[in-house]
């Protein structure tokens, strides 16, 4: 299934749900309208139960330069844009399926918000990633809540106050992409990616993800009860049952 929207692309195949922003004229900046359309997008994966895996990805030469400038400049922007976004963000998050994306050219602003919603985030050498922000007087979303569970809180607090850019490299080096893929044969890389991340996405690696999820803002007691709930259900499920005869039958596991 394909769906066009004024803003993004969504397609569904073999278990994949793929957003793409389509804005390439201008770095695919996030005005209110993408916003809008986003949220549409997530909705449709979230209500797909086929759907295991969420890609997000931009086309053209970045994947998302940040908020619309022209549009904030402009005054078309006003708190309700950044409820709406950290609505989408959060439906990343809570949704099962693992989400990765595909982090080049520029990521900055809501291109790091919208990698940091995601399980995985892969980028190239030269991708530039940073959070602008504040000079522009704004906070940087809550990317302020997540990146220093990635980085560290110090790390964090450089990339926010300062606002500068760093590459892929560094990026990987301290935590805040998964992977890095050569600019030349990027696409081709990331798809090998995602494919590896399809043949992952069993049920108890998606309960894995929520029990992760959980555990960041959880005491031990709430975590552990939710972690022996979630195992119980995955003793039941036909995943795991599946796991256990390719194991017998010494081959790959087939998800349903």
């Amino acid at each position: 299934m394909r769906l066009e929207f004024p803003h993004l692309s969504y397609e569904t195949r073999e278990r994949v749900a793929t957003i793409t922003l389509n804005r390439p004229q201008v770095l695919n900046a996030c005005n209110y309208p993408v916003k809008w359309d986003l949220r549409a997008a997530l909705s449709h994966a979230a209500a797909d139960d086929g759907v295991r895996v969420l890609v997000i990805r931009g086309n053209g030469r970045a994947f998302c330069a940040g908020i619309d400038l022209k549009e904030l400049s402009s005054g078309g922007i006003d708190h309700r844009n950044f409820a709406l976004w950290e609505e989408c963000m959060r439906m990343i998050e809570t949704m099962d399926k693992i989400s990765i994306c595909l982090m080049h050219g520029y990521a900055l602003g809501s291109g790091v918000q919208l990698g940091l919603a995601c399980d995985l985030r892969v980028a190239t050498p030269t991708t530039q990633i940073g959070l602008p922000a504040g000079r522009e007087g704004l906070i940087p979303g809550l990317s302020v809540w997540r990146l220093a569970k990635f980085v560290g809180m110090g790390r964090a607090k450089e990339l926010a106050i300062w606002g500068d850019s760093i590459d892929g490299v560094e990026a990987r080096r301290i935590g805040l992409v998964s992977a890095l893929v050569a600019d030349e044969t990027r696409d081709e890389e990331f798809a090998a990616l995602v494919e590896r991340t399809l043949a992952a996405a069993s049920w108890g690696v998606r309960a894995t993800r929520r029990t992760m999820n959980l555990t960041l803002a959880a005491d031990w007691q709430e975590a552990n009860d939710y972690y022996i709930g979630q195992q119980k259900q995955g003793l039941a499920s036909a995943d795991f049952h599946e796991a256990m005869a390719a194991y017998r039958e010494k081959r790959e596991p087939r998800w349903e």
